[in-house]
């Protein structure tokens, strides 16, 4: 096989020439390729960023103003982290917007992204963008630096995963739900429910301010 399709640490050399190739084929594309020189002059990879045009105009001329972004490990032989922007078509089906290849996710990686990503949907400050992350401390603080007039959310299932480390069982697990998909006044109702069980599990829910920040 590396025979045939070449070596994955190999594939790195390449990575210019497929930028290109990308804005060959795709123009008005945005490929951004960012690397380090060692102090012996070999260029090392460091990020990069894909936002295919024929995508960036679909999201802008079609998807309501709604992105899910997030961060998963690559665990093959050269490790880092794929940072991706998914937007919702018409079908309320996933539209995978942007992706972003780096060696870890922190501030300055997201960062990097979201000023590029901004730039191509022509966000600007983000009014009437709707965010949706988990609970990554880099990335909540630049989207509060960067995107302050977006309305930012957290994905519930992110947090239901830290609520039940702390307070497990089937009840907590049912009410939780309920009052994640429920309406305004009917989450008022549920999250009295949860507090007569246990308060503290209230109190740990209410910091998250659930009501207008997780969806």
């Amino acid at each position: 096989m590396d025979e045939i399709e070449g070596s994955l640490v190999a594939h790195y050399e390449k990575l210019r020439s497929y930028g290109l190739q990308l804005l060959r084929t795709n123009p008005g594309s945005t490929v951004k390729l960012d690397v380090d020189i060692m102090p012996d002059s070999i260029v090392h990879f460091s990020k990069m960023y894909i936002c295919l045009k024929v995508v960036k105009d679909g999201w802008i001329e079609g998807c309501r103003r709604v992105i899910d972004v997030d961060g998963s490990f690559l665990k093959g032989l050269c490790r880092g982290e794929v940072l991706s922007a998914v937007g919702r078509d018409a079908n309320n089906q996933m539209y995978p917007l942007a992706w972003d290849v780096v060696p870890v996710e922190n501030k300055e990686n997201w960062k990097w992204f979201l000023d590029l990503l901004l730039e191509d949907i022509a966000m600007g400050q983000g009014r009437g963008l709707t965010i949706i992350s988990d609970q990554h401390k880099g990335l909540i603080e630049v989207v509060k630096e960067r995107v302050s007039e977006c309305e930012h959310r957290q994905c519930a299932r992110h947090v239901y995963a830290n609520f039940k480390k702390k307070f497990t069982g089937a009840e907590y697990r049912k009410l939780f739900w309920f009052a994640a998909k429920a309406t305004t006044t009917k989450f008022e109702d549920i999250m009295k429910e949860i507090k007569l069980i246990e308060s503290t599990a209230y109190e740990h829910l209410m910091k998250k301010k659930t009501n207008k920040h997780m969806v």
